[in-house]
């Protein structure tokens, strides 16, 4: 069977459309979602700032916890979690399931997106424990 110009035409065609196609979701997919910052650009909070705020160091909060992490960091996120963002959770220093899930509701609530993992948005997000009452990031400062 012979085939003709335009059946061959028509070949090319649909197959620089599927190429057109494939190379667009290929890219869509190596984009990062708008706004999130890649969790190993910023390092583990190892400490407190503040007396209450999870941080890398004096004065850097632009760190991350998440599932596993343990320490004075989870603990001072934890008591903040409990004392003044009405989340049920204990305070032991380890960050496991019901921290993660105490994260995911302070996102909930702020209108972020619902990772679990703590950061620069959800510490801005949530109320801090200090000494007696609780306050804002900012008022923290």
């Amino acid at each position: 069977m012979k085939t003709t110009t335009a059946q061959r035409r028509g070949v090319r065609r649909g197959t620089r459309a599927l190429a057109v196609g494939v190379a667009a979701a290929t890219a869509l997919l190596a984009l990062p979602v708008l706004g999130a910052a890649p969790a190993a650009a910023l390092p583990s909070c190892t400490t407190t700032d503040r007396g209450a705020i999870p941080a890398a160091g004096r004065d850097n909060h632009q760190c991350v916890l998440g599932p596993g992490n343990q320490g004075v960091a989870v603990k001072a996120l934890q008591k903040s979690l409990r004392d003044c963002n009405k989340q049920s959770i204990g305070v032991d220093g380890s960050y496991g399931p019901k921290t993660r899930q105490a994260v995911i509701n302070v996102q909930r609530k702020a209108g972020l997106a619902q990772d679990g993992v703590y950061g620069p948005k959800t510490a801005r997000a949530m109320l801090w424990s200090s000494g007696q009452s609780c306050r804002t990031y900012l008022s923290m400062l």
